[in-house]
């Protein structure tokens, strides 16, 4: 609708400083002469603005730019010292000889029982995917590439996504050559043959506190003991991590960089910098997770701290899963120094990544459809991100602690007193699915944190009702009933 669109543009304003807050917007007739619209859209358009606390109304004086959050503080990460766990093992259990450790489940295991939500899933809505123009892109990829689609797949992925990536990524100052990517099916499987050319069984890796549960799965199936770097409201304790580097008491590091699932958290520039710089000097990989890269809430693109790798120690992950479509598991890593026995991997465990799929990805890129996409799709979330915060907001305690992500589509939510595993078995009972804290840690942290996506809108188009609202009222529910007892 028009209203959301010339919304869209001044939440962008505000974000990007263009517009500042407490600085007057225009008024109702001149918004509608500006736009070409009638009165009633520039009054929706305010409307929404107000909704989503971009805007505020003063009486005889009109609409005025807001802060984008309140001055309320996002939640507290424990301060700890790092020491090696087993991620099979469940939170409180004390280690012992004569334990038969099981995997722990955090995430896959946890949902047999129940229908992955909106909420539960880090996702984005179907409606706010190029589904159509993806298909598109298919036909047109599956037509150019005839019979040569009954041929096996190149190991390394095919050049022609290999070369749209590196344009693409070019655009953000974020420079590498073709020939030193390999394509992946999906950001994990990237990873893992990340983690296989670096460790070995047993070897201890160091992750953020808290960290995705999918990682910690990860990790458990493949036999690595985890170190926990604790996180703090500028990043990571790289201060701890330095020290264990030194010490040579991990073999690698597993770290997203930006906007991190599930705390929100972005690394500064100079974190990232300082993370590389710390890879080579001590000659320890890092694994950098940056599938959410560039899902920022502005229109500016971090750089990763791939970027700053000057001897390869820094092997970098991405996909398209979340910015595009989970469905293709596509994804890719830039291996550095490890190159070579990255690829050897794949030619040994892997016949390759679907050819089609490779085919309409690199299509969709140069068409410029994907950088559209993205544009549009920073918008949405940005917008996404407000509508849910100002409900928590209203519906919570005054003592709830609310991240405020600049990227992603996650809320990290803390309220002191809660029992989130409780708070679980309840939502699974109406069938609402969350993740609660215990699930991104080892340690026993974050019981009384969850974590819910906001990838979902909360309205439709015609302001109805979505799932994602239904099950989040359902949650919120749940939760003052419990803190009133």
């Amino acid at each position: 609708m028009r209203y959301k669109a010339i919304a869209d543009q001044y939440i962008e304003d505000i974000q990007t400083g263009r517009l500042k807050p407490e600085q007057r917007l225009p008024s109702l007739r001149r918004l509608a002469e500006l736009h070409n619209v009638s009165m009633t859209t520039a009054l929706n358009c305010y409307h929404l603005l107000e909704e989503l606390g971009w805007a505020t109304a003063r009486p005889q004086a009109g609409y005025f730019a807001a802060k984008p959050f309140s001055e309320q503080q996002g939640p507290k990460f424990p301060a700890f010292q790092s020491k090696a766990t087993d991620p099979c093992r469940a939170d409180d259990e004390a280690p012992s000889a004569a334990d038969n450790i099981l995997p722990h489940s955090r995430l896959y295991n946890d949902s047999r029982d129940r229908q992955p939500g909106p909420l539960g899933v880090s996702l984005l809505a179907p409606e706010l995917l190029p589904t159509e123009a993806l298909a598109r892109s298919l036909r047109r990829a599956s037509q150019l590439q005839g019979e040569q689609v009954h041929y096996y797949p190149e190991p390394q992925g095919h050049d022609s996504l290999r070369r749209a990536l590196q344009g693409h990524f070019s655009r953000y100052d974020f420079h590498f050559a073709a020939d030193q990517l390999v394509i992946s099916n999906g950001c994990l499987d990237a990873i893992h043959g990340a983690l296989s050319v670096t460790t070995q069984p047993g070897d201890v890796v160091a992750i953020s506190s808290p960290c995705f549960s999918g990682l910690l799965d990860l990790l458990a199936q493949m036999g690595r003991q985890v170190l926990e770097i604790p996180s703090t409201e500028q990043g990571l304790d790289l201060q701890q991590l330095e020290q264990h580097m030194r010490a040579k008491t991990i073999s690698a590091g597993l770290f997203s960089t930006s906007h991190m699932n599930p705390q929100g958290i972005s690394l500064s520039a100079q974190q990232k910098r300082q993370l590389a710089e710390m890879a080579n000097r001590y000659k320890v990989p890092i694994i950098e997770d940056d599938v959410y890269l560039e899902l920022g809430h502005g229109q500016a693109v971090p750089l990763p701290a791939k970027h700053w790798d000057k001897h390869g120690y820094v092997l970098w992950c991405g996909s398209v899963s979340k910015t595009l479509t989970a469905g293709y598991r596509l994804g890719w890593c830039l291996p550095g120094r490890y190159f070579k026995s990255y690829l050897q991997l794949r030619n040994t465990q892997s016949f390759g990544v679907s050819s089609p799929i490779q085919l309409t990805v690199a299509e969709f890129i140069n068409s410029g459809q994907y950088q559209k996409h993205l544009r549009k799709t920073r918008l949405a979330l940005a917008r996404q991100l407000q509508s849910y915060y100002h409900w928590l907001q209203q519906q919570l305690p005054d003592n709830a602690r609310i991240s405020t992500p600049g990227g992603g589509m996650v809320l990290w939510i803390q309220l002191p007193g809660l029992d989130s595993a409780e708070l679980d078995r309840q939502a699974k009972i109406q069938g609402i699915d969350i993740r609660i804290g215990s699930n991104f840690s080892t340690l026993g942290h974050y019981k009384d944190c969850f974590r819910i996506n906001f990838g979902w809108p909360l309205q439709t188009e015609l302001q109805q009702s979505t799932k994602a609202a239904e099950q989040l009222e359902g949650l919120l529910q749940l939760v003052r009933k419990q803190l009133a007892h």
